[in-house]
């Protein structure tokens, strides 16, 4: 995807609420339509942590309103804002596969839309284990991927406490030893660190969520012409190579504009046409 500078956000800005560096690979991905994207001084971790001290409230499109919002307190002048929000947990599809569903949701305070877009994947060491004395660390560090990605640590039993930033193995064992002293279980609590700054895995996810932003702000609607036209549904169906019963995969999508009624059903734009009889819920129940 090349420069667009002819694209009518050409040269204006966008202030992205964020407190964990993901403008580093957004900000190169919004150049490319000539959008400048501004880090807006937000403290998002009052909107929900990882690590537990705050718990989100409300849904994901919730969260990243109230991110977008509290920048437009901070930068009135705006016109363009910008929000990330991820969870993690079992894939809506695989089940029991870890998957991270990362968001993104861009506002046009002047022409009142919001675009949104997700990205669902299994690439993530999204974990947590109970740990006692004598447990193998060094089994759940290499599972982790650690020290590229950070560690949480918390001693099991006392919220008050919580270790963050550690990306040295001293730094985790000493963690691990004052939440042992901390904890009235007699067990700590290890987790990744899920943080975009301390999660490069993650970091990859938002920028392939970034790529489908770009690509939904270039599209425009065929009716209003309004920056936006993306993919919002997915109508299931799509047949098994073998049998031939539709299956709970997409068979076509419906494209929205943000802005009017417009819409417009097509076929999927990978091109499948049948699902393998391994992911048949008839052949392979």
């Amino acid at each position: 995807m090349g420069k667009d500078s002819n694209h009518p956000f050409s040269g204006e800005k966008v202030f992205f609420a964020t407190k964990h560096s993901k403008e580093t690979v957004l900000k190169p991905l919004l150049s490319r339509i000539g959008l400048v994207c501004v880090r807006a001084d937000v403290d998002t971790d009052q909107f929900g942590t990882f690590s537990g001290e705050v718990d989100r409230v409300g849904t994901v499109r919730e969260t990243l309103r109230l991110k977008t919002s509290a920048a437009v307190e901070i930068n009135p002048e705006g016109r363009f804002f910008l929000a990330s929000e991820g969870s993690f947990g079992p894939h809506p599809l695989i089940g029991l596969a870890q998957s991270d569903h990362e968001a993104l949701l861009f506002v046009d305070k002047k022409l009142e839309i919001e675009i949104y877009v997700e990205e669902v994947s299994t690439e993530t060491n999204h974990a947590e284990i109970e740990f006692g004395p004598g447990d193998n660390l060094h089994a759940f560090l290499k599972q982790v991927g650690f020290p590229e990605h950070g560690l949480i640590v918390k001693p099991k039993g006392n919220a008050s406490v919580v270790f963050k930033n550690l990306q040295t193995t001293d730094a985790v064992r000493n963690a691990i030893n004052d939440s042992f002293h901390a904890s009235s279980k007699e067990k700590v609590i290890l987790s990744t660190d899920m943080r975009a700054s301390y999660n490069p895995t993650r970091m990859k996810i938002i920028e392939k969520a970034g790529a489908k932003l770009v690509e939904a702000i270039i599209s425009l609607c065929p009716d209003c012409h309004i920056p936006g036209f993306a993919i919002s549904k997915g109508i299931r169906g799509l047949p098994c190579e073998k049998c031939g019963e539709p299956t709970r995969i997409t068979k076509e999508v419906i494209w929205s504009c943000v802005k009017c009624s417009y819409t417009e059903q097509k076929e999927r734009p990978d091109g499948l046409r049948t699902v393998p009889a391994s992911d048949c819920e008839f052949c392979n129940p």
